[in-house]
């Protein structure tokens, strides 16, 4: 294993202070032998504190309540996923924001951390539990044993492949520190939440892991062997279940140590950073502190050390992130500095002394730590590297995209010498960018010659592209023609899409996105409720006119009510998060037959819509593939126990039904390919409708695979809505709105669904459905499904819609290119302002909790909503070629 050249050795810990001499060996060295650290992953602090959940673990809270044990309350900097988690207690600095992309597939730790100078200076280390921490420390355990951290449906195998170890190593000698990482509570809290039945049984299971543990080192301590337990969470859970964004709940997790004496002069609960950690095991195992370290000592761990080691202690490590300072530009200029610099005074001035008082030694102390918090806070700052060159070039390569989409374009050969001129064009101007920047400061090319090459071609074919796009383009701003000349649309649809994206400037519109989709939608629903209850009351006494437009209003009525219900089905966003809603309720014990009706009535309507747009000779055959699959549905959520069981069932993994869910599937993609077969053979015509129409209902079904119980009845109500939307502006005459209706009810049925832009609020257990191993593709493909239902179903059924009025295949071409066209532009805009947002908000307090991932999530959107648009284009391609049509 290779690591840096910047890892700290026994040389590094200072000899002297300023000219007087000190005995580092005497000052500086092991207070344990023997040191155990426990995470249990997901612990959350209210685990601990709560009055009634602390019940679970009677052992634990008994050892803190008498002070053989110490609790701390430690603050986690997001994001609060493992790997970054891992990276600040071991190495005591902050992990970046990209940390949450690599938490999927982590890479070694290069930097200097605890483990390697444990290593390096004599300790033997075991570890088992979560094998994220044998990816980033590979050849550094002398045994071990990892289990995955990503098959979340897993709650007990996944602990008990830990536990069994444990009994043996206790009585071994040939090791000095074991680290176990348990995961079956943060595998609960994903998939039934913090509030379920299972967390406490979860929780009495680890406070007799604790008490085990603790025998053993009772009796260590005891025969002058001193050993260190350390029992903690590596971040905490929102009250979804989810984690890795900022809230309370998420960034507070207990740290309880045995084997140490605490400090008594705090209140109730002492405060501190999780970064800290590193630090005060180093000091405690008396070995060098990590070179890159930010935290600071934690005092309350140390108390029984004499005051002049605790003075060496904090002199050390203020030294020592004090050489890190010291490497930014007018370091000394820094107020951080000149309190360093005034506790290093104090400090030879209470070793110069002849009386060395207790309150004088605590005052040098609190003169340290003051210094170590404004060195923290300054390096954590200036740690993150904003490289604006790459954001400015993203920044103008989508305003350019976002230029050539909303024109329109020549579809007639172009002559190559306009290409070639705007291609010059383009270089010349991407030229002066890059050279305004600066190439000295800037070093764009920080990789071999190859990569160089290849960055360079990649970005002349870009330019290369993007001439030849805008060759084509007629300078006229694309919209369709109805939607053209109906001014008071298009006032809805630029006012929708700016609102929108400028809203994104402010971190609380972030958070609680959700309300401005749900007043856009509200109040579209009351214009076209106006609009009817106006013709209503002018048109003359036309009883048929009056009796359409009477039930047109009448269905605006349950659908502004249905709106009023769906919002409370799911709480999301920041500030309303913590509220009781209908999910919450339907996933009691005490509400299982209320789910369960749920559950069968979304089943029943999904295969009854089915069946009743399903006209074709096969319907009674997909009628009864439409069964199967629901059964095999509503079996996956009986062996959950979320819904009633029908019959005995033994194995909670078991994916039998999972498996007989895609045979079924199999064999109705097979179904559906053949009666495309046999409409090509008859009906060239109409082939995309029906390639539309199985894209439905395949997306459909694999959604109500995925999704959770509670969640399953917006499938088929977003297929009504669709239905109902369509036939009311049709009624209307304003069919041209269909795209602003679809593209809106899909954002708000996916805030319906719970989603929010935490990523705490992911449904990581949808990536796991019927999975016995972590599959990455798999899991990231069924994550992106479950996760973008509402919005790719919302933009299949408006395409749907768009066939049924299309007279030609060249009219179906122009429409879906249209159409599809709109789409991306709708997320283009706001990814686009959204990049400017981020580039001036850079230094903003929520940047990386709020902002950043916003940014994630308007990426991945726009991504599937393109991939989804270039699906149906090539479809349409085929459909053309097939009929002739180019």
């Amino acid at each position: 294993m290779h690591y840096d050249n910047t890892i700290a050795s026994m040389n590094d810990i200072p000899q002297d202070i300023d000219d007087i001499r000190i005995e580092t060996s005497t000052l500086y060295k092991p207070l344990v032998n023997r040191t155990i650290i426990m995470v249990i992953d997901a612990l959350r602090w209210d685990f601990i504190s709560d009055p009634i959940r602390k019940t679970a673990m009677p052992i634990t809270n008994k050892l803190i309540e008498n002070s053989s044990a110490c609790l701390l309350k430690a603050k986690v900097e997001a994001p609060t996923v493992t790997m970054p988690r891992i990276k600040a207690i071991t190495t005591g600095r902050v992990p970046t924001f990209v940390d949450v992309a690599l938490n999927l597939g982590s890479q070694p730790i290069l930097s200097d951390n605890v483990l390697i100078q444990a290593k390096t200076h004599g300790h033997e280390l075991i570890f088992y539990g979560d094998d994220t921490w044998l990816k980033l420390f590979p050849n550094m355990f002398k045994r071990h044993d990892g289990t995955t951290s990503f098959f979340v449906t897993d709650f007990t195998e996944v602990d008990n492949n830990v536990t069994r170890h444990i009994n043996n190593e206790l009585h071994n000698n040939d090791w000095s520190i074991m680290i176990l990482h348990y995961l079956g509570l943060d595998h609960i809290g994903h998939v039934t939440g913090p509030f379920s039945f299972l967390i406490k049984p979860k929780l009495t299971e680890m406070d007799n892991i604790i008490a085990q543990i603790y025998s053993r080192v009772l009796h260590w301590n005891d025969n002058n062997d001193p050993t260190l337990f350390i029992i903690c969470g590596d971040h905490g859970m929102k009250d979804s279940g989810g984690h890795g964004g900022s809230t309370l709940q998420e960034t507070t997790v207990p740290v309880i140590v045995i084997g140490t004496k605490c400090s008594k002069t705090h209140s109730k609960f002492k405060e501190i950073a999780q970064l800290d950690m590193a630090a005060t095991l180093s000091v405690m195992l008396g070995i060098p502190i990590p070179y890159s370290n930010f935290g600071s000592i934690t005092l309350d761990l140390l108390d029984n050390l004499p005051l002049s080691r605790k003075l060496f202690a904090f002199y050390y490590n203020a030294k020592q992130v004090h050489t890190q300072f010291k490497k930014l530009i007018d370091y000394d200029l820094q107020y951080a500095h000149h309190k360093y610099m005034d506790a290093i005074k104090f400090h030879v001035a209470w070793l110069n002394a002849v009386n060395k008082s207790y309150e004088t030694g605590y005052d040098v102390i609190a003169a340290y730590r003051s210094a170590l918090n404004e060195m923290k806070e300054v390096l954590i700052r200036n740690m993150l590297k904003n490289d604006t060159y790459s954001m400015i070039t993203a920044m103008l390569f989508l305003c350019q995209v976002l230029w050539i989409l909303l024109h329109e374009q020549y579809y007639l050969s172009i002559s190559l010498e306009k290409v070639f001129k705007l291609f010059m064009i383009n270089l010349l101007l991407w030229v002066i960018i890059i050279s305004l920047w600066g190439f000295e400061s800037i070093n764009p090319f920080p990789f071999n010659s190859v990569k160089k090459y290849m960055f360079i071609l990649s970005i002349t074919g870009i330019l290369f592209m993007n001439s030849y796009f805008l060759a084509k383009i007629k300078y006229s701003y694309y919209l369709p023609s109805k939607l053209r000349n109906n001014s008071i649309l298009k006032w809805i649809f630029f006012g929708g899409i700016l609102t929108h994206a400028v809203s994104l400037s402010s971190s609380s519109y972030v958070e609680e996105e959700h309300q401005i989709w749900y007043f856009f939608w509200s109040s579209l629903l009351v214009l076209l409720l106006y609009k009817n209850i106006k013709i209503l009351i002018i048109q003359p006494l036309n009883i048929h006119i009056n009796k359409i437009h009477l039930w047109i209003s009448i269905e605006l009525l349950l659908l502004l009510i249905g709106h009023r219900i769906l919002r409370m089905l799911n709480s999301t966003g920041n500030k309303y998060n913590h509220l009781p809603d209908i999910a919450g309720w339907l996933i009691k014990e005490e509400s299982k037959i209320t789910i369960t009706t749920f559950v069968i009535i979304a089943l029943g309507l999904l295969i009854w819509i089915d069946f009743k747009c399903e006209k074709s000779t096969y319907r009674w055959y997909f009628l009864i593939l439409n069964i199967g699959m629901s059964l095999c549905i509503y079996l996956r959520h009986m062996i959950n126990n979320t819904v009633i069981s029908v019959f005995l069932q033994t194995s909670s993994r078991s994916s039998r039904e999972i498996n007989i869910f895609w045979v079924l599937f199999t064999i109705f993609c097979t179904f559906s390919v053949y009666q495309l077969i046999l409409e090509l053979r008859h009906n060239k015509t109409n082939l995309f409708h029906y390639v539309l129409v199985f894209l439905i209902r395949a997306w459909v079904m694999v959604s109500a695979l995925l999704h959770q119980p509670y969640n399953l009845i917006l499938l088929p109500i977003q297929l009504i809505v669709s239905f109902v939307t369509n036939s009311i502006l049709k009624y209307n005459y304003i069919t041209e709105m269909n795209i602003l209706m679809n593209a809106w009810a899909g954002n708000v049925f996916y805030f319906y669904q719970g989603n929010s832009n935490s990523l705490a609020d992911i449904d990581i257990a949808a990536g796991y459905v019927g999975l016995q191993s972590y599959i990455p593709v798999i899991t990231g493909i069924f994550l992106i499904i479950n996760t973008y239902t509402a919005p790719v179903l919302a933009y299949l059924t408006n395409m749907y819609h768009q066939t049924l009025l299309c007279k030609s295949p060249n009219d179906l071409h122009c429409r879906i290119l249209s159409d599809s066209r709109m789409y991306i532009i709708w997320k283009l805009v706001p990814v686009t302002t959204y990049t400017f947002i981020m580039t001036i908000q850079k230094h903003h307090l929520f940047i990386w909790s709020v902002f950043a991932p916003k940014l994630l999530y308007e990426s991945m959107y726009l991504a599937v909503t393109s991939c989804t648009a270039f699906l149906l284009q090539m479809i349409i391609l085929i459909h053309c070629i097939i009929n002739k049509h180019f």
